[in-house]
């Protein structure tokens, strides 16, 4: 694609994203509007907007680098991460929803005092405020590669339209970008997919054949060497304790979730 075409697309779709964020600030009348949305969002809508904030740029380009220079035992977190979220479902989401919470922090204002809460909080707010700009930096990053933006003006760019249409729209606006974001997301993963399949000698089956030569489809391994980075065990209780951090106790996932489930 060329540059100008595809910094005018990058434009209009920041400004499209934008526009539609600020959308919902209709919607938005009092504080338990803005961050709890009446518990009304679609549990279609809360799996979508999950997905989409697990995955990032770093997912785009770590994952395949990652894959390419290895092979598929990376996969063996995903079996840790379901039996996280069978346990966070259990020990975590009942205990979110007795009562009017807005945010996860406030249980351990209940349970342990205000002193643990806000040092929660504390540390919630810096650690992502570093993981997001590290993702912002990589995202600028990709777009000053496509469109020739300076990387600064881009991150400026991005991070005032996240600003002002997650400030306008509250949480509500926060989810509906996310699925919207995914699907497009996946829509351009699909048509690389297409797009370098064509470009391949022998297609799908040259490719399936050169990996199972490379042994690049390897998923499972039940070493138990510790010098090993990706085993079965490793992924099992790695993937457990990841997930019982993320989606149990960081507000950024568990917002939404509180964003459908009423009081049980």
């Amino acid at each position: 694609m060329p540059t100008g075409l595809a910094f005018l697309d990058g434009s209009l779709y920041v400004v499209a994203i934008t526009l539609f964020g600020s959308w919902f600030a209709r919607f938005q009348k009092t504080t338990r509007d803005y961050f709890l949305n009446d518990r009304s969002v679609p549990w279609w809508a809360i799996c979508f907007t999950i997905v989409a904030t697990e995955t990032s740029t770093l997912s785009f380009i770590g994952v395949p680098a990652q894959a390419f220079a290895g092979n598929m035992t990376f996969l063996q977190l995903a079996m840790g991460y379901i039996i996280g979220r069978l346990l966070v479902s259990v020990l975590f989401i009942p205990a979110y929803f007795r009562g009017e919470l807005f945010t996860s922090y406030e249980l351990l204002q209940r349970r342990f005092g205000p002193a643990v809460k806000n040092i929660a909080a504390v540390i919630f707010v810096v650690t992502r405020t570093l993981a997001d700009g590290v993702r912002l930096f990589a995202t600028a990053l990709v777009i000053s590669v496509v469109t020739q933006v300076p990387v600064p003006l881009a991150i400026v760019l991005i991070g005032a339209a996240m600003i002002v249409y997650t400030t306008r729209g509250g949480v509500s606006a926060v989810i509906w970008t996310d699925v919207v974001q995914m699907f497009i997301y996946v829509a351009g993963a699909l048509v690389v997919l297409l797009s370098l399949l064509q470009q391949i000698d022998g297609g799908w089956s040259a490719v399936i054949s050169a990996g199972e030569a490379a042994n690049k489809f390897r998923v499972l391994d039940f070493t138990l060497d510790p010098q090993r980075v990706y085993t079965f065990w490793a992924g099992l209780f790695g993937g457990v304790a990841l997930t019982l951090a993320t989606h149990g106790t960081d507000q950024f996932l568990v917002q939404r979730l509180q964003r459908h489930l009423g009081q049980p």
